[in-house]
């Protein structure tokens, strides 16, 4: 199977992953008992959104003799992103402060994003 189509899926995860996110956030802060099954579907989205995301990183560093460092960073970015976006929903959950840990998920995101965009295997916006 040809790498794109890995790259697709995971474009596909983390955009879904994202709307997941924000679904549970607004359902936290309104109280709805349902918040918990988005909140446990966006876990799942997270674990294979990691997963693809790991998969596409070994299979990049295996084909390249000089892999692009940014790819070290797009992979920490990502990580962290998850873990930010999982704190957020957990300490709204828990009624803590999670102002600092949105703004993080918001800019992890948006960094993450456009480093992956921008490396070989991203599209060209510009």
């Amino acid at each position: 199977m040809p790498i794109t189509a890995f790259v697709h899926t995971h474009v596909l995860l983390w955009v879904l992953l994202l709307v997941t996110f924000f679904i549970a956030f607004s359902m936290y802060k309104n109280n709805k008992k349902a918040a918990k099954g988005i909140h446990m579907a966006f876990r799942l989205l997270l674990l294979l959104t990691f997963a693809t995301g790991l998969y596409l990183y070994i299979k990049i560093m295996g084909m390249s003799e000089n892999p692009d460092p940014l790819y070290h960073a797009k992979i920490t970015l990502g990580l962290l992103s998850l873990i930010f976006g999982e704190l957020t929903l957990v300490r709204l959950k828990k009624g803590k402060a999670y102002s600092g840990f949105v703004i993080g998920f918001i800019v992890l995101v948006l960094v993450t994003v456009f480093l992956g965009y921008s490396l070989p295997y991203g599209m060209k916006f510009f």
